[in-house]
């Protein structure tokens, strides 16, 4: 995880800014950033795709997705690479980690947000949470995926 100061970045806005520092990502500016302080604990804390799968697909969107203006084929070709860029680090993600949800990973999945959040703060305190290992994989597994189509 990132720290300022005293801020905590979230798992989405780490893993995007670690990501940027390796290979820069079109586009990456500050409204990414406002984008992504609200992917953390698995969307606004509802604990569903993980941030850092979340930062991930933003990343591979930031290189290979589309804005319009393209023409038709180049466009849904790119929305296909997109996907399927996409798909393979989700599948890798949940290989790896055994889930891709936020609520998954903490072994909560009844719980509300209040709960996970608890939860997580617990985990935390006790220093067996796995958050920042989340991040630092799917940085590297990312950036492996873009080398990988630089080939």
């Amino acid at each position: 995880m990132i720290y300022e100061g005293r801020l905590r970045r979230n798992c989405c806005e780490s893993t995007l800014i670690k990501i940027n520092y390796k290979h820069q990502l079109p586009g990456f500016n500050k409204d990414i950033l406002k984008i992504a302080s609200n992917f953390g604990g698995g969307i606004a804390g509802w604990g569903d795709m993980c941030g850092a799968a979340s930062a991930a697909a933003m990343a591979i969107a930031l290189i290979y997705g589309t804005d319009g203006s393209e023409p038709q084929q180049i466009y849904e070709d790119m929305r296909l690479k997109e996907k399927k860029l996409t798909q393979e680090f989700l599948l890798s993600f949940r290989e790896h980690w055994g889930y891709i949800t936020c609520r998954g990973l903490l072994s909560c999945e009844g719980c509300t947000p209040d709960e996970r959040f608890k939860r997580f703060t617990e985990l935390n305190e006790q220093g067996l949470t796995h958050c920042g290992d989340y991040v630092d994989w799917a940085v590297k597994k990312t950036i492996e995926i873009i080398n990988n189509q630089n080939i």
